[in-house]
């Protein structure tokens, strides 16, 4: 009876570089596998480009939700506000601006930040008070280690 020894190199490990310099630079395709990215090299100039732009579209729609809901004293039909939805619809990437506008304009982003990021941090002797559910939220982002 005779043995045969079987190879388990890997089929693809040929090609696990997107190129000829990141195979120089010893940067397979793995490294790139980030959730979301669509595998085109992304530059330092082009993240802060979007940044720049999503922070200029939550500026724009906090805007139009300090304008257009200053008169409404329902929380329900500010939180239903169009530009309200909008910010909520940005995701988690909008965090650390909802922080800022909520340590410099205290206001009420809780619901924004309780669908955003699925916990609600405020004291249940808070609930209520702006100013004491706006330090709540501000030191659950502390803890989180987030930063504004």
């Amino acid at each position: 009876m005779t043995t045969s020894m079987v190879s388990l190199q890997d089929p693809y490990l040929d090609d696990m570089y997107v190129s000829e310099e990141a195979r120089q630079l010893g940067q397979p395709i793995w490294d790139l596998l980030i959730i979301g990215c669509d595998f085109t090299s992304i530059t330092e100039a082009e993240v802060i480009a979007r940044s720049d732009a999503l922070s200029e579209q939550f500026r724009h729609l906090a805007e139009i939700v300090r304008e257009e809901c200053a008169h409404l004293s329902s929380i329900r039909e500010i939180v239903m506000h169009p530009a309200y939805q909008q910010i909520v619809g940005m995701g988690p990437q909008v965090l650390p601006l909802l922080l800022r506008e909520l340590e410099v304009r205290p206001g009420h982003w809780f619901w924004a930040l309780r669908a955003i990021v699925k916990e609600d941090p405020v004291h249940s002797d808070h609930q209520g008070v702006v100013a004491e559910m706006t330090q709540d939220w501000l030191n659950w982002a502390r803890r989180k280690g987030l930063r504004w």
